[in-house]
């Protein structure tokens, strides 16, 4: 509303301007065709009609429309840009010994911080190992913050999403978030701010290094390579044999499952290309069973995806991640763990 009643005015303020001027041309215009006369009664005046002076005298007015016109475009751009310009985003590291001493253990934190005087909302960051080429979505951090209230920094521990990814330099994160004048804003992983009000989401193909998962990651501390593990065997492993060295120990519903129907359920079903970290040690993943999408992304903020189902995983120091259960959503506080599990590793 306030960006709305900014442009009014200066929608008035021109129009003011420029009809000034026409009046002003339309006059001399009828002062040279002596269809007007001036009078002077008290002072002297003889006026004497120059081309050239009154061209000049309607290019001095021009200039000053033009720079009252760039100062007021200016002032209104710096306006729309007061909140968001304070909004920023990044990830830090570092390395701490682990309980024993004998290790560094390497801990990474995304910040998402507004220095603003007023709240923005919602906040989403997606993650980059590689400057860019390759994003792997907003790891521990809620797919969308309702509200980052003003003069506010949140941080999301991201160590052990991390796990599954070797990287040699420091994660980088971009951030989306919505002003209090509804426009929607993109601060890039290199600090750029970007007004983004008017994209529309959409999908575009993968290339062929977009994969959801890179071979040099393809280890049990990545959920997504346990994931596709898992996918793969329920289509052919009919007895389910391979596929009990995935299933989450604290999971007790495996050793009643019907592994035929498993696979009639979800054995086309392909997953999305972020994980979700609902807590540290808890993964979840996106299925769906539309064709249509395979083999492709979404470019663009607040695309749905309409999903079949959520593949759960935990996670332990020792065996890595493991399929909890598949079907519907599971809350990270409806999983027991042994006891100290959610500890292990920590000073």
């Amino acid at each position: 509303m306030k960006d709305k009643n900014r442009h009014k005015v200066s929608i008035i303020r021109i129009s003011v301007i420029i009809l000034s001027v026409f009046i002003i041309v339309i006059i001399i215009n009828m002062i040279y065709k002596k269809s007007i006369a001036i009078k002077v009664f008290y002072i002297p005046f003889t006026w004497e009609w120059s081309f050239w002076t009154c061209a000049e005298a309607i290019g001095t007015i021009g200039a000053t429309i033009v720079a009252l016109f760039g100062l007021n475009l200016k002032e209104s751009r710096e306006k729309r840009r007061s909140v968001a310009k304070v909004v920023s985003s990044w990830i830090s590291e570092e390395s701490k010994p682990n309980v024993d001493g004998s290790a560094y253990v390497r801990t990474a934190v995304i910040h998402i911080n507004n220095e603003s005087d007023e709240p923005v909302y919602d906040v989403a960051v997606n993650t980059t190992l590689d400057k860019g080429n390759h994003w792997i979505g907003p790891l521990s951090s809620p797919n969308q913050i309702p509200v980052l209230p003003a003069h506010r920094e949140l941080q999301f521990d991201i160590t052990i999403p991390l796990l599954g990814y070797r990287h040699l330099d420091t994660p980088q994160v971009a951030c989306t978030f919505v002003d209090p004048n509804g426009r929607i804003w993109e601060r890039n992983i290199d600090g750029t701010l970007r007004d983004c009000s008017k994209e529309k989401p959409h999908w575009v193909g993968l290339q062929n290094d977009e994969l959801p998962i890179q071979d040099c990651d393809l280890n049990v501390f990545n959920p997504m390579a346990v994931c596709l593990t898992f996918l793969n065997l329920l289509n052919t492993d009919p007895n389910g044999e391979d596929i009990k060295s995935l299933l989450s120990p604290q999971a007790d519903g495996w050793k009643d499952v019907d592994w035929e129907n498993l696979k009639h359920d979800f054995g086309k079903c392909m997953p999305s290309s972020n994980v979700r970290f609902p807590a540290p040690q808890v993964a979840n993943i996106l299925l769906t069973d539309d064709e249509s999408l395979q083999g492709k992304k979404v470019e663009g903020w607040r695309q749905q995806i309409h999903a079949k189902a959520m593949v759960t995983l935990t996670f332990s120091h020792d065996q890595g991640w493991r399929i909890f259960g598949i079907g519907d959503r599971v809350l990270p506080e409806e999983i027991l763990f042994p006891e100290g599990t959610l500890t292990q590793g920590k000073a």
